[in-house]
């Protein structure tokens, strides 16, 4: 019997040595930076999956960052710093208007979740003319919460009410607290805080429903085109995370608790409640919400004037996810 040759064997075990590499690197966890523009109950998908181990059995090492304010998330993504943004429409309409190829891929909050609370002696519209309203940033989707709520209790921001940039959910409110400002839009999560505190309310989604999209997706066109397959196992560590906390409250309020820093049991509960019914098996952006957004900015910005809701938007990527059966047998597990 002809035996192998010592170089034979050797070459063998070099290209065993070399397919085994070449799998180790394709089983290697893409590596991608996320962030979110406010530390408010609608990103807690992006914790739960984080937490969870959704991102990392999809196939992604996401590091995630914390980014205060959508206009600085939205200067992140454009930039190349991030690749996927957490972060309100107005921001990625603003910045697509602008020239950019920023462009929304879902939608985790259609709807204003914003609160308008006031000091304890201002209880009527009329009384808040002349004072102060924090918001976050101009441009910002507390700004435009701001303004839309203003306009529908007759006031107008800048002449009636002045608005004044003080930063994040957390912070306005201890603005308010403090007396710093007369009043502030706040997320439900600091919202309900302030109800406990005493704070009056002049507006809230229930009494004031206005489609928007409070918080979404965003990515870049470019790199939903070279990257569609991080895309993709994005997406779907959302809607495994969005499945999770729709049937895991006990858990899913543990890690609200973490990101929040919010220990109040009975918060923790009406946030859950709140976002339990807010949050959708495919998180996809509505039209009817980037409307209203763009019908608002047009009345202001000359190039919002003709430009239509699909202009913002990319629905295929979610899409691709549904007609495949996912979400479906996701949701028929027992």
């Amino acid at each position: 019997m002809k035996l192998v040759s010592n170089s034979t064997v050797l070459a063998l075990v070099a290209f065993i040595a070399a397919l085994s590499l070449v799998h180790d690197l394709s089983a290697q966890p893409i590596r991608i930076q996320v962030s979110y523009s406010a530390s408010t109950a609608n990103n807690s998908p992006i914790w739960i999956a984080k937490e969870c181990g959704f991102l990392a059995k999809n196939g992604l090492d996401v590091q995630l960052l914390y980014i205060e304010s959508g206009t600085t998330t939205i200067q992140a993504l454009i930039a190349g710093e991030t690749q996927i943004a957490q972060v309100a429409g107005t921001v990625v309409v603003s910045s697509a208007l602008a020239g950019s190829d920023v462009v929304a891929i879902g939608g985790l909050e259609n709807r204003i979740a914003f609160s308008l609370v006031t000091q304890k002696d201002i209880k009527s519209p009329a009384q808040l003319k002349g004072k102060r309203l924090a918001i976050s940033r101009f441009g910002s989707a507390s700004d435009l919460g701001a303004r839309l709520f203003l306009q529908r209790l007759g006031l107008a921001a800048d002449k009636d009410v002045t608005l004044v940039q003080v930063g994040g959910t957390s912070t306005r409110l201890a603005a308010i607290s403090k007396g710093v400002v007369e009043a502030t839009v706040l997320t439900p999560e600091f919202y309900l805080l302030a109800k406990k505190a005493g704070f009056n309310t002049l507006a809230d989604p229930i009494t004031t429903k206005i489609d928007f999209p409070q918080n979404g997706i965003a990515t870049s066109r470019a790199y939903l085109k070279s990257r569609p397959d991080v895309v993709n196992k994005y997406l779907l560590a959302n809607i495994e995370a969005i499945h999770f906390f729709k049937t895991h409250p006990e858990e899913s309020m543990q890690i609200m608790s973490k990101y929040l820093k919010i220990t109040d049991r009975d918060a923790l509960a009406e946030m859950y409640r709140l976002y339990r019914d807010i949050f959708q098996p495919v998180p996809l952006p509505t039209a009817s919400g980037m409307q209203t957004l763009v019908d608002w900015l047009a009345q202001k910005d000359p190039r919002a004037k003709d430009a239509k809701p699909e202009q913002f938007v990319d629905f295929a990527p979610l899409r691709d996810i549904e007609r495949t059966g996912f979400v479906a047998r996701l949701y028929q597990q027992k």
